[in-house]
């Protein structure tokens, strides 16, 4: 975008998101993906327009099977996230080929979900640019509303990741 488009994106040193990488520096938190591309999206658009695609972009995350990209021509198994979370998201996909942390599929994967985000942030700009941005097609799952329909009246407890997916259901245990 910096050369396509020029001003605000080539006055953004890229450098500062390597820290990113494994989800902020192998804490396993938020997917390094999707944080370059938050930022790419709150230097286009503001208030709700900026929340609503920032709202999109991670409900996408969560439900795309990924890689879509394959890197090098590799044809790598898809796994669903259900999150957000990089540690979710990579156990999943290394649960899948029963690989440890430092195979190199690993890494061929994340490239490939990277270049996933990047396509789809680019693409939801474009309509924004365009006018012709849509947005509430893809949202938290139900289970969320179940769960923040008790828990929203908690003054700590709030969020749109799937609870299940690493709480379980706690009304079951």
């Amino acid at each position: 975008m910096a050369e396509e488009v020029g001003y605000p994106f080539n006055q953004i040193p890229s450098e500062g998101f390597s820290a990113f990488k494994s989800g902020i520096h192998g804490w396993g938190s938020i997917c390094g993906a999707l944080v370059p591309a938050i930022y790419a999206i709150t230097l286009v658009a503001e208030g709700d327009e900026q929340k609503d695609m920032v709202n999109e972009l991670m409900a996408w995350y969560k439900d795309t099977p990924f890689p879509i990209y394959q890197p090098k021509g590799l044809n790598l198994p898809t796994t669903v996230a259900d999150s957000s979370l990089c540690h979710v998201s990579v156990t999943k996909f290394m649960q899948l080929l029963d690989i440890p942390r430092d195979d190199p599929q690993r890494s061929e994967r994340c490239g490939g979900l990277t270049a996933d985000v990047a396509k789809f942030t680019v693409a939801m700009l474009n309509d924004f640019a365009d006018k012709k941005l849509a947005t509430g097609v893809f949202k938290p799952s139900a289970v969320v509303g179940e769960c923040m329909a008790c828990h929203s009246k908690m003054e700590w407890a709030h969020g749109k990741e799937t609870c299940t997916s690493c709480h379980g259901d706690p009304h079951n245990d």
